[in-house]
């Protein structure tokens, strides 16, 4: 869905210096170029005021130090429910998206995340469960087709390619595999772990750091394995819905991002999640995609 609205789309341009604005706009059209609501998959500082550890805050946080001239507005959505407002071309934008072919025909992306894959996190009384290659790491088909250890996942997440095509093949199979559509904290699956209403999800390493290790209930401590078939990193962008309004907004936030500041904060923000090891892993990795992400400013 692309909008019609030439003499608005020029003068979003003009703002960044593209085009000049010759056609007249009213004041409401004005203040429309110039907010952008950000649909936070979870939010500490929404309604709170609180600070937030989460990239999306922060990244947030920071445009709006950078864009002070633009209106950044947070509001919490589930991830089913922020799709199908960027499929309908509504002006918002998420900060932290996995670029799926489905998605692209809806929403323009601006790559800025480099992140290991997600794992199966698990309660550690469930670990002898799990059927595992020889290699540790666990078989994700096999384990979603038995019917004795229950899954949770939000619907509609995307976890990357690989793991998205292992849940497609096996969602229909699955006896006890339960997906949510509600939106919250980052940490409310893994809450539902250990509270023992459900026995594994998936997710990033670094979401461990969410939640409270109880030392008083050793069964329910989570742990985070490797997935058989999912070892590259995943890349997170911003999106934004795919029509005029869309591409100007990552346009301009792509500049800000491509410049020796913005990623510099990218990098370190995901340089801060990785482990010890795995920054001595995958250093050169991560510093090669920030180097190459500098030279791209341009949404795809």
């Amino acid at each position: 869905m692309r909008f019609r609205l030439p003499a608005r789309f020029l003068c979003i341009l003009a703002l960044l210096g593209s085009a000049p604005c010759w056609a007249t706009s009213s004041a409401v059209e004005k203040d429309a170029a110039n907010t952008i609501t950000w649909l936070m998959p979870d939010s500490l500082s929404v309604g709170g005021g609180a600070a937030s550890l989460g990239f999306s805050d922060q990244l947030v946080d920071y445009l709006a130090q950078a864009l002070p001239q633009v209106h950044h507005r947070k509001v919490v959505a589930n991830v089913k429910r922020s799709w199908q407002m960027l499929a309908h071309g509504e002006p918002v934008c998420v900060s932290s998206a996995v670029r799926t072919p489905e998605r692209a025909t809806q929403a323009y992306f601006l790559p800025a995340q480099w992140v290991l894959p997600p794992q199966l996190i698990v309660r550690q009384d469930r670990l002898a469960a799990l059927p595992r290659a020889p290699g540790g790491e666990v078989d994700l088909p096999a384990l979603m087709r038995q019917a004795r250890l229950r899954g949770a996942l939000f619907e509609g997440r995307s976890y990357g390619r690989a793991i998205d095509e292992q849940l497609a093949q096996e969602r229909e199979a699955s006896p006890r595999m339960n997906h949510y559509a509600q939106a919250g904290a980052a940490d409310k699956l893994l809450q539902m772990l250990r509270l023992d209403r459900a026995d594994y999800t998936i997710d990033y390493d670094f979401a461990l750091k969410l939640v409270s290790q109880d030392a008083r209930t050793p069964g329910a401590a989570l742990l985070s394995l490797p997935i058989l078939g999912a070892s590259e990193p995943v890349i997170g962008s911003l999106a934004c819905p795919r029509n005029a309004w869309g591409w100007a907004t990552l346009l301009r936030i792509g500049q800000v991002l491509a410049a020796p500041a913005g990623t510099e904060f990218l990098r370190e923000r995901m340089a801060a999640r990785l482990s010890p090891e795995a920054r001595r892993q995958h250093s050169h990795r991560l510093e090669q995609f920030y180097k190459d992400r500098s030279q791209r400013s341009r949404p795809q």
